[in-house]
């Protein structure tokens, strides 16, 4: 894939907002309830699940709570890392944290059963070496979920202050994928719903007036009911429809084969 210059990698600054927002802010809650309705079915009890690029955390207790017994958070960034060991129960229910690069994971092969790596790939100057390492670490037949955002066209402020090197589209995804050794069972875009806004924000005069680096951090009592109605309504249509066709973001779910 073709890199997309961007700025360095996310600094102190952006996991403090992370971690001051991620339990409240509408953006976040929709993530993870969309993370655990796909990964339904897909944790072994008593499995070994891995969070790369695990940021301040979230994802570890949603793991535990699917039925994994062993939990692992890897991340590059000490900074994430010390929020996420601050979470409450974090390490009580058996989770460990590392400092690791995405490229290179501290785990033995086929050794792991569920990896998840949320907003990560973009990031690395080669998604394709994280993924074949992902591919490494995972049993035949273990489940990976990933999600990216979408659309170059949509590049704005927020993708050079979160230091991005690109934005997808669902086939490019799903062709890096399979490429690695992944049989996709599923892709689709999510947070359909932001489309618009996006557009409106990054590529017409309105970008004078909001600063894309704070969309996702703002929000009030209004449009975080308003906004997770929406979320809760795509999830609703994504278990009927299995994908969408357009959103500011993709997942994709996979078996290691």
């Amino acid at each position: 894939m073709t890199r997309r210059a961007a700025g360095d990698q996310p600094d102190q600054a952006y996991f403090d907002v992370m971690a001051r927002n991620s339990d409240r802010h509408w953006w976040y809650r929709a993530r993870w309830e969309l993370v655990a309705e796909l990964l339904a079915d897909h944790v072994p009890p008593g499995g070994t699940a891995i969070d790369v690029g695990c940021g301040t955390g979230e994802v570890l207790a949603l793991l535990a709570d699917a039925g994994a017994r062993r939990v692992v958070g890897s991340d590059l960034s000490t900074d994430a890392l010390g929020h996420a060991a601050s979470r409450a129960g974090a390490r009580a229910r058996g989770g460990a944290l590392v400092v690791s690069r995405a490229e290179q994971l501290p785990f033995p092969t086929a050794g792991v059963d569920v990896l998840v790596s949320l907003e990560v790939i973009e990031h690395l100057d080669s998604d394709l070496t994280a993924l074949r390492e992902y591919r490494r670490v995972l049993r035949p037949g273990g489940t990976m979920l990933v999600t990216v955002p979408a659309y170059e066209s949509l590049w704005g402020d927020h993708d050079d202050w979160a230091g991005h090197r690109r934005r997808y589209g669902a086939g490019q995804l799903a062709r890096a994928v399979r490429r690695c050794g992944f049989e996709v069972d599923r892709t689709s875009y999510y947070f359909s719903f932001l489309v618009v806004p996006a557009f409106l924000v990054r590529r017409t005069p309105l970008r004078r007036l909001v600063s894309s680096t704070d969309e996702e951090a703002s929000s009030s009592a209004l449009s975080d009911r308003v906004l997770s109605t929406a979320a809760r309504l795509e999830r609703a249509a994504l278990r009927r429809m299995d994908r969408l066709p357009f959103g500011l973001s993709i997942l994709a779910l996979a078996r290691a084969v």
